[in-house]
């Protein structure tokens, strides 16, 4: 058994031993990355394991959108977040040839590749090759973050700006709704621009629902107390959308 750590289209094998990250040269993995520490965190794989350790860095680790504490044993689909850097933890097999093999349900979406493709059909409308290529991550993103009650709020930012553009190309109204639970999560109101396209989306849907930006709402009121003057008119534009729904 052996394992591996995926960065965009690069790949390491993972020996027994310390495997360093960080902005150093000196690292077993160097980062072009100015919100890397320069040793920023190691991978200590043994026969059976690999360990992650926080090396006291200035940004954190986090895998899964969750800030880890220490060590952490990885899992074969842990994505692994150091600075501007997501990269994948992977076992490898020997099957004739070794070939990748990564557990298809991991936590949280991993959008380096995916999102990359997915940007390129957007770019071309596809709404329909986008969904293909985002939904399953956007679904566990929700179900995750139902499980766990918080969300990593750059994940579901993005997440949710995927969505919308996918409910405006295709016409599917669960997508406008992923929006909605996702700021729910956030328990923040949406951008500025992303509630006005909103705006524009619903109209054109067939069967736009009114549930989950009724919860979203709820959310928003019992944090209204917190929220300053620009954030209290976003809800009140939001509120303005539930009632243009009929």
């Amino acid at each position: 058994m052996k394992f591996a750590l995926r960065l965009g289209i690069r790949e390491f094998e993972l020996d027994e031993g310390r495997f360093v990250i960080g902005r150093a040269d000196t690292c077993e993995l160097p980062l072009d990355d100015p919100l890397a520490s320069r040793q920023h965190a190691v991978l200590v794989t043994t026969i059976d394991q690999v360990t992650l350790e926080d090396l006291g860095s200035r940004n954190g680790v986090t895998v899964n959108g969750e800030r880890i504490k220490g060590s952490r044993v990885l899992r074969p689909g842990d994505v692994i977040v150091i600075g501007k850097n997501e990269m994948t933890f992977s076992l490898r097999r020997e099957l004739g040839a070794e070939t990748l093999v990564q557990s298809p349900t991991q936590r949280l979406p991993a959008f380096g590749l995916i999102g990359m493709l997915a940007d390129k059909a957007l770019a071309l409308g596809r709404g329909d090759e986008a969904e293909r290529l985002l939904g399953p991550q956007l679904d566990h993103l929700l179900t995750d973050a139902d499980e766990r009650h918080r969300m990593d709020p750059t994940v579901g930012e993005r997440a949710a700006d995927y969505a919308l553009k996918i409910a405006a190309l295709t016409g599917n109204a669960d997508r406008a709704d992923t929006v909605f639970r996702i700021y729910a999560h956030l328990k923040r109101p949406c951008p500025s621009a992303m509630v006005e396209e909103l705006y524009s989306v619903l109209r054109k849907l067939k069967q736009p629902s009114r549930t989950e930006l009724r919860r979203y709402l709820e959310v928003l009121r019992e944090t209204s107390t917190e929220l300053g003057p620009a954030d209290r008119f976003l809800v009140s534009r939001l509120e303005g959308l539930e009632r243009s729904l009929g």
